[in-house]
């Protein structure tokens, strides 16, 4: 690992959400000598390279509303985060919670938020990106920072159409916002603050952000690597592992259910038909570039359970045919906590963005394609794949 101990800064979207509460409390655990337990660059096959040192990590951010005391709490009451732990950083989210800046939200949320998103609310696209930038700004200068990376956490946004415009990468953003709806994708607004500030952005969302053929074209022209999109986390990685297995012994899916449950945030936010349609759309496509049997039938539903808080359950049906048309199904449970699966590749996804950017690379970073639903720039769903991809990537600037 490298020894540079000058500071990164983690400025994340949604600062109060659940994974957020939970890469800030991990860190802490992480710095006090607990085991780094789902991070992919602590694996001894990378300790060679020049990863971002986690202890130097600091998260800073903005939300539209919350409390990270209360977050904490709900996530040690449910057994996310150690209780021990949650006591002893209660002066640091003190000082988080200070640094915390009003977020940029979508209308149709405004009797949702405090008084300084509300606020915000009211600017023109082209300001809100400018108090955007303004933030990084400040806190770059404040900590001060050394590098800073920019993470899209926010609660999933309701599906809209693209504007016009917005497919040309060639096209110049900032003079797209003038004519842009107020609606539009806030993943949007938040890359292109980032990007204009030299800051890797990661879009851990189903939103649009770097998918937009604009925003990625301005990373490239700037020099500046774009990383998303949708966490892969639960059962879509569970899909992109084995289905290359019947993919690999000539098996013949004939189809592939799966249903999900999830309680916390983001489970109620997916309630919303308008919310939900991105998740599922990403959630199922990952089989069909795995398999490419057109045939197959697959089908992908989530259901908000409130009981189940932070932790979320999926139930799989496989029906397939094997030698001689014999059919032959399989079943898998998946039962996980939500913040706990996508807290560390939310740092590993950082120290690999700050890698790209000191290494050159600008615009869609396809050696991330593992840690994604739908990743940028590429189709290639084998899980498998993509690390080899990845591990060539961090093997070739070793």
């Amino acid at each position: 690992m490298s020894s540079d101990i000058r500071k990164t800064g983690l400025f994340l979207v949604g600062a109060r959400g659940a994974i957020a509460t939970t890469v800030l409390h991990g860190l802490e655990g992480l710095r006090s000598g607990m085991a780094p337990i789902g991070l992919l660059t602590e694996r001894p096959e990378f300790g060679g390279l020049a990863f971002a040192p986690v202890s130097a990590m600091r998260v800073c951010g903005w939300d539209v509303t919350g409390d990270s005391h209360r977050a904490a709490a709900d996530l040690a009451r449910v057994g996310v985060l150690p209780h021990d732990l949650v006591e002893l950083c209660g002066e640091m989210r003190d000082r988080f919670e200070r640094r915390v800046a009003p977020g940029v939200a979508d209308p149709r949320d405004a009797d949702l938020l405090d008084n300084g998103s509300r606020e915000r609310l009211a600017l023109p696209l082209a300001e809100a990106v400018e108090a955007l930038r303004a933030d990084i700004r400040d806190w770059m200068k404040e900590e001060p920072f050394h590098r800073a990376v920019v993470i899209y956490l926010a609660t999933a946004e309701r599906a809209a159409k693209l504007p016009e415009g917005w497919q040309d990468p060639d096209a110049d953003p900032f003079a797209l916002l003038a004519a842009a709806p107020a609606d539009l994708s806030r993943s949007l607004l938040y890359g292109l603050a980032a990007v204009a500030e030299g800051l890797p952005f990661i879009n851990f969302t189903p939103a649009v952000g770097a998918a937009a053929p604009a925003l990625a074209g301005y990373a490239r022209r700037q020099g500046v690597p774009v990383l998303g999109n949708d966490g892969k986390t639960g059962e879509t990685l569970l899909k992109t592992v084995l289905a290359p297995m019947f993919r690999d012994r000539a098996l013949n899916v004939m189809a592939w259910e799966g249903y999900n449950m999830l309680g916390n945030k983001d489970g109620a936010a997916l309630a919303d038909p308008e919310r939900k349609a991105g998740k599922l759309v990403n959630k199922d496509a990952v089989l069909g570039g795995i398999l490419r049997q057109p045939t197959m039938h697959t089908g992908v539903s989530i259901d908000f359970v409130p009981s189940l808080h932070d932790w979320k359950t999926a139930w799989d049906f496989i029906h397939f045919q094997g030698f001689l048309g014999a059919r032959m199904s399989m079943q898998f449970t998946w039962q996980g906590s939500d913040s706990a699966l996508a807290a560390p590749l939310v740092i590993d996804l950082a120290r690999i963005a700050l890698l790209a950017l000191e290494r050159g690379n600008a615009g869609p970073l396809l050696p991330a394609a593992a840690f994604f639903k739908a990743p940028l720039g590429l189709d290639e769903h084998d899980f498998h794949r993509q690390m080899d991809l990845l591990r060539g990537w961090l093997a070739a600037g070793s």
